[in-house]
């Protein structure tokens, strides 16, 4: 398999991780990616292969071993954990009874994500074209969203035995993203179960070797 990463995006990191907790990870060759700081609001020249493979021109993308594109971070972490299922027998996705539950939480946490990469884009225009606006309603959606999380702190508990799913898996990377991003302030204020549960999740070494850093612009 092959999959075009930056080791700048939060949705890379969530396929990362996953692809290391399923034990997938060696079986997966990186195609390394560059992004000017234009790419948030205009077309730029993207890394070789990556829109031949995915139009959308989006990372992350993986191709599998078939040659299939599978171009959306969710769309590949059910790739990964169908694959792993026929595998080890691991499982980041439930199924069973929680799975609706796990996937409730999901979508919380990446919404987080959503709202985090669109500021990150909009404070990359010129100046006097960054919404205000814009930048506030993220915000208060990225609040609202880790009150939920910490609503639902219960929730994120894994147990000894078990690997995160994916809610959890994208619940701390938003956290994480957070914190890289100084600009987004700290999500631990008034959130006492969600700060302790990061403080021990990320930890792992899936998460501790997938640290975001800056992409090269090329």
């Amino acid at each position: 398999m092959q999959l075009f990463w930056t080791p700048a995006s939060p949705f890379t990191r969530k396929v990362s991780i996953t692809a290391m907790e399923l034990g997938l990870w060696e079986r997966i060759e990186i195609r390394p990616t560059t992004w000017p700081l234009d790419w948030g609001y205009a077309t730029v020249p993207f890394t070789e292969g990556l829109a031949e493979a995915n139009p959308v021109a989006q990372i992350p993308t993986l191709v599998t071993d078939d040659g299939v594109s599978l171009g959306n971070s969710t769309l590949i972490c059910q790739y990964l954990n169908e694959q792993a299922r026929g595998a080890s027998g691991a499982m980041v996705i439930p199924n069973d009874d929680t799975k609706w539950a796990v996937w409730s939480l999901y979508a919380i946490a990446d919404g987080i994500l959503e709202a985090q990469v669109g500021m990150r884009a909009e404070q990359l225009r010129p100046d006097d074209l960054v919404s205000g606006g814009y930048l506030q309603k993220q915000r208060d959606r990225i609040e609202r969203c880790f009150d939920a999380m910490e609503a639902r702190a219960d929730e994120l508990t894994i147990t000894d035995a078990a690997i995160p799913n994916l809610a959890q898996i994208t619940a701390a990377i938003a956290c994480g993203y957070q914190d890289w991003r100084e600009w987004l302030g700290d999500f631990r204020p008034g959130r006492p179960g969600l700060a302790a549960w990061y403080e021990t999740i990320s930890q792992r070494p899936s998460f501790r070797d997938t640290e975001p850093d800056h992409t090269p612009e090329g």
